[in-house]
């Protein structure tokens, strides 16, 4: 419902004649205000709804309605930063809850219970309530499904996995080698109970990932920068471009970290392109942190390659990297950037082509060869749109190249040889029609 329905409920419900019906039409209403909220006197407006309702739905009265008005009213004070009163009202509202909800909604009071406790700068006290939801939750999923089944037992999953990634959260704030172990536990226990494809499965992944990382830095046994790895990638596959931008930039400069460390073959250049992709969405005038701290990211990495290589540069050495490894991570490379491409605008969708087939062409014929059947290939599952204006890319830089009949000879050879009927006849239209001529 929308808080245009929610308030027409109210205004339909007399406060003389119906005062509980009333109450939870408000307690309704303010949850919906709060969660919309963009300015605090938002917030102040919600409190007061939350007031008057508490005051008719009484603790005495109604136990378990008066937990559900305190833990409303608890958010809207830590939405607001006032951290100790929301503990406050979480605790009181866990207490009224417990003996009378059911467990599944104990669990969550002990969960916001706990949350509260670390942000008022208590982990010990949140991981102990943390446990309680914890042990509610487990107990929850090896029980009977309820009536609706399936929906039940993902309530359940979710609970327990929110109660694991906070839990984790707060062991990892304690900064002992023993409790980043155990945080690591708990989020690959988080992993494994949440629906796979999920935001929170999403950020327990990115949390092991840290984890991991963390422990490799202290030269912790028991991880390994590949583990990191694996678990960033693994986030990255939930933390879309487009469906979640900050979290995937955030993902994709850690996954950048992840590589430096892991050091092998390629991986400083698979860091650098993870680098400049976290760049590409994180926006300065809201990102300001992470947007700094990727450029000393990006920085270090260029600085590292150009030790190696200085004449490369940033593009050259991903061009590299994509002719250097396996068919599989190169379409994945290619589909990752060429993704992020087709949703700039069309100035910054032909920039970023320019900068991909200019590099790709200074790589040697039979680079040039591998990588270039890789691109065609993905070109084929992405936007139309995204399929012309490379075409257009291909044709402007096979023209202005000194070897333009080599370059010419060797993307028909992969034309020919890549795409099927249709297929082929459609790309070799697009590039006629910016005036490339077959061989």
């Amino acid at each position: 419902m929308t808080i245009e329905d929610l308030e027409a409920a109210l205004e339909a419900v007399s406060l003389a004649e119906a005062p509980d019906d009333w109450a939870l039409a408000a307690y309704r209403l303010a949850v919906a205000r709060s969660e919309a909220a963009g300015r605090p006197e938002d917030i102040d407006q919600a409190l007061e709804m939350l007031d008057k309702a508490a005051r008719i739905l009484t603790a005495d009265r109604a136990p378990v309605e008066h937990g559900r008005i305190l833990t409303a009213a608890a958010n809207c004070h830590r939405a607001g930063g006032r951290a100790d009163r929301a503990l406050e009202l979480f605790g009181r509202a866990a207490d009224l809850i417990a003996p009378r909800a059911p467990a599944v909604e104990h669990a969550a009071a002990l969960i916001n219970l706990g949350l509260a406790h670390c942000e008022a700068g208590h982990p010990t006290a949140g991981i102990e309530a943390l446990n309680r939801a914890i042990d509610l939750a487990t107990a929850q999923m090896a029980a009977v499904p309820g009536d609706n089944g399936d929906s039940v037992d993902d309530e359940r999953s979710r609970l327990l996995g929110a109660a694991l990634i906070n839990r984790a959260q707060a062991r990892q704030s304690l900064g002992r080698d023993e409790d980043l172990r155990a945080a690591v536990d708990d989020y690959r226990g988080a992993i494994a109970a949440l629906p796979t494809s999920s935001l929170q499965a999403g950020m327990a992944a990115h949390g092991l990932g840290a984890a991991v990382l963390e422990m490799c830095r202290r030269g912790a046994s028991g991880s390994t920068p590949e583990e990191a790895v694996g678990a960033f990638e693994q986030s990255l596959s939930v933390l879309g471009h487009s469906s979640f931008p900050f979290h995937h930039a955030v993902a994709r400069h850690s996954l950048a970290l992840a590589f430096e460390m892991r050091g092998g073959a390629g991986d400083l250049a698979r860091a650098l392109n993870s680098a400049h992709a976290a760049i590409a969405v994180f926006d300065p005038r809201l990102h300001a942190s992470h947007w700094r701290t990727a450029h000393a990211t990006l920085a270090r990495l260029e600085a590292a390659l150009d030790d190696v290589d200085p004449a490369t540069g940033r593009a050259g050495h991903v061009a590299r990297l994509l002719a250097a490894t396996d068919e599989t991570e190169r379409e994945q490379l290619l589909r990752d950037r060429l993704r992020r491409a087709a949703t700039l605008p069309p100035t910054g969708m032909d920039a970023d082509l320019d900068a991909l087939v200019g590099s790709l062409a200074e790589l040697g014929l039979d680079g040039y060869r591998r990588v270039l059947r890789s691109l065609i290939g993905v070109l084929m599952e992405l936007p139309d749109r995204l399929l012309e204006a490379a075409c257009e890319t291909l044709c402007r830089v096979h023209a202005g190249h000194d070897a333009t009949e080599f370059l010419d000879e060797t993307l028909d050879g992969v034309i020919t040889d890549r795409l099927f009927g249709p297929q082929r006849v459609r790309v070799r239209d697009l590039l006629e029609a910016n005036g490339w001529v077959r061989p």
